[in-house]
């Protein structure tokens, strides 16, 4: 990947020596995050490792500061490259690019980037980071936060063109995406891959209307858990009644490695614009073929009302994983067995990993006091369910083994500016 970004920024270059043109922008956000919880830390995506708690002033999660390069060399060849500041485990160029492609536009109708695009995940794939062109003081969660990976480095091609009153648009994308991942309070970042990433997404825009749908096909390359799989597989072989005390145990062998097993993501979104009011919503289904990674129903509807300066919002969001059930173990026997109490603990921790079981409830507003800033205030009620609390830290490692259920209230005050 890093091979990648190095070749984009030598083709970056090499037309800035032509006397093209050289466009220069920046956005950022400074926000606080407060919560009345000293159970369930909030923070933003799996890639967090901290989580703010009841008395916290957080200023990390949803701050953040970027600069973006548009490099027009001519009519058909042009570059992006995004720099963002954020708070994350390492600082590497590799790590705050967002953004570095070159763009051929041949024609009106088709255009083929290279280099690392934005991963066409989401309605707002474009700008997730940009808190100043969204209406709230963060995007919400359970869409959101779920996939931390923000950009692929790869190739995407565009078609698009006028139908009816719309644009119709369908863009093909191939590549590969690594973002770090974090859980159970972990001080740890481990890099998720994900290979051979094929994407199509198709959109259809008009002056009020804007819909989508989204589907996307990865491998994760990730050898994480195939030490766990491994040790499951020879404790079932060398105690030969090992499955008496935990009847699962080879299902959950043969099935919680992430490493070549194929991963799906599917949405539907849209946003309809009328004259004081736009609505937004996002569905999405996440399959895989790992039972670390379960199958997930997720989505959220917002409401902006817009008056002069002041626009007055709310969100209804949730997000459902169905949960794999160990079965019947006797944790009695298995303390007898050396190895066998931290092998079965560990695998719980796995197959509970990705579980996100949560409502939220969200009112806020924001006002654009000038042209270029805007000050938002946002209230989320979040319900977490049974099982469902991994998005959340808990106050100390393997806190959420137990799968806790609570409410949490958290306020965002959030100053986000473009310049």
């Amino acid at each position: 990947m890093k091979s990648i970004i190095s070749l984009i920024f030598l083709w970056v270059c090499y037309p800035l020596q032509a006397s093209s043109s050289v466009n220069v922008s920046g956005f950022g956000t400074i926000g606080l995050v407060v919560t009345d919880s000293d159970e369930f830390g909030y923070r933003s995506d799996f890639s967090r490792v901290g989580g703010v708690f009841d008395s916290e002033f957080d200023f990390a999660q949803t701050s953040n500061l970027g600069l973006q390069f548009d490099i027009i060399a001519n009519s058909s060849f042009d570059a992006v490259v995004q720099v963002i500041y954020r708070e994350q485990e390492e600082y590497s160029l590799d790590s705050m690019v967002n953004l570095a492609f070159v763009r051929y536009t041949p024609t009106a109708d088709w255009s083929v980037r290279i280099g690392r695009t934005a991963l066409d995940l989401f309605l707002l794939t474009e700008f997730r980071d940009i808190g100043f062109a969204y209406p709230w003081a963060h995007v919400p969660s359970e869409i959101y936060g779920i996939v931390p990976h923000r950009h692929l480095d790869g190739l995407d091609i565009t078609y698009r063109r006028p139908a009816g009153n719309g644009t119709f648009s369908a863009k093909m994308f191939y590549g590969e995406s690594e973002y770090g991942v974090t859980g159970f309070s972990s001080s740890n970042v481990t890099p998720l891959n994900l290979d051979n990433i094929v994407g199509l997404a198709l959109d259809y825009q008009t002056f009020d209307w804007d819909i989508a749908l989204n589907h996307t096909q990865v491998k994760f390359d990730s050898t994480l858990i195939t030490p766990l799989a491994n040790g499951l597989r020879a404790l079932s072989i060398q105690v030969p009644i090992f499955e008496q005390f935990w009847p699962s145990v080879n299902e959950v062998a043969a099935g919680i490695d992430l490493n070549n097993q194929t991963g799906k993501y599917t949405s539907v979104s849209g946003q309809y614009r009328a004259e004081s009011m736009t609505f937004m919503t996002e569905l999405a289904q996440i399959n895989a073929d790992s039972l670390t990674v379960q199958d997930m129903h997720s989505g959220y509807f917002s409401g902006v009302y817009h008056t002069d300066l002041h626009n007055f919002f709310f969100s209804i969001a949730y997000s459902e994983t169905k949960q794999y059930e160990v079965g019947a173990v006797d944790l009695a026997m298995l303390q007898n067995i050396p190895f066998a109490t931290d092998l079965y603990f560990e695998a719980l921790g796995v197959l509970g990993f990705f579980n996100v079981n949560q409502k939220t409830l969200s009112l806020g507003w924001r006002w654009d006091f000038s042209d270029n800033m805007s000050f938002k205030l946002q209230w989320d009620h979040t319900r977490i369910d049974n099982g469902g609390s991994t998005l959340w830290q808990p106050p100390e490692p393997g806190g959420n083994f137990n799968e806790p259920v609570g409410k949490v209230n958290a306020l965002f005050s959030n100053l986000s500016f473009t310049f």
